[in-house]
């Protein structure tokens, strides 16, 4: 029992978004678990704060600047971690909500461009090269606006939704390898980017309040709530191709 408590002692897992929001939960929590850690951003200040905040540089923390929109040099960096036994990926700086009149489809573009072309690179250069050990795992990010995306949430729910459907295939694609494809599927979580929509702190409590009254667990998530999730898939060997719903029973 000891030995499958202490399963992620000494695995090594990178987290792609692991400077901040959910992806810095998740680095948290793994850690906590005995993982040897690498945080991967595109901010360099952000990444050398999130790996200080884990006691680190040290043995078991590290960081590396990367971005998911240069495929050569990011799939380059995978391959230098390399072998790595599970990969994180929750790359996301922004949300895309509001009108559709008002859309601002560059942004749009710039954020299909990390979190769903950023996946798949991620996936590609897991299929071309011996990057994560067999058994290991890939675990990736959506969001429920994929499964109920409502007004103002067209675009962010096809970004969201395309994960998804990433997720089956991938699983397919890399079964050969004995790679695990999995996707947390997060709702509505306190992180900093309401702070990057131009939202004070207190009309995030007011928000936050209102619709944390509305959810049968009585209140908003915050990225530790969600890490929980990621632990799930990243120590499952029996979870391929599974979407994870962790939302505070807003589906209900």
């Amino acid at each position: 029992m000891a030995k499958q408590l202490n399963k992620l002692a000494g695995q090594k897992i990178a987290i792609i978004g692991g400077s901040s929001g959910i992806g810095h939960g998740a680095a948290i929590l793994l850690h906590e678990a005995g993982a040897i850690i690498t945080i991967i951003s595109s901010n360099k200040p952000r990444v050398e704060a999130a790996v200080s905040a884990l006691g680190g540089p040290s043995n078991s923390v590290q960081g590396r600047v990367g971005d998911v929109r240069d495929e050569a040099a990011f799939t380059a960096l995978l391959r230098e971690l390399a072998p790595l036994d599970h990969i994180v990926f929750s790359g996301v700086d922004n949300i895309i909500r509001g009108p559709l009149v008002d859309a601002d489809l560059d942004e749009a573009k710039r954020l299909f461009g990390v979190k769903f072309w950023g996946s798949v690179v991620t996936g590609k250069a897991l299929a071309k090269y011996d990057i994560v050990r067999n058994g290991g795992s890939l675990t990736l990010t959506s969001g429920t606006a994929a499964l109920r995306p409502g007004a103002g949430a067209s675009i962010g729910g096809a970004l969201n939704g395309g994960v998804l459907a990433l997720t089956k295939g991938l699983a397919a694609e890399l079964k050969g390898k004995k790679i695990r494809v999995n996707t947390v599927v997060p709702g509505l979580v306190k992180t900093e980017l309401w702070d990057k929509q131009g939202h004070s702190k207190e009309k995030q409590e007011t928000l936050f309040k209102e619709r944390g009254e509305k959810l049968p667990v009585g209140f908003v998530g915050t990225p530790a709530d969600v890490a929980e999730a990621y632990l799930y898939t990243v120590r499952a060997d029996y979870a391929n191709g599974t979407l994870i719903v962790i939302d505070g029973g807003d589906q209900i």
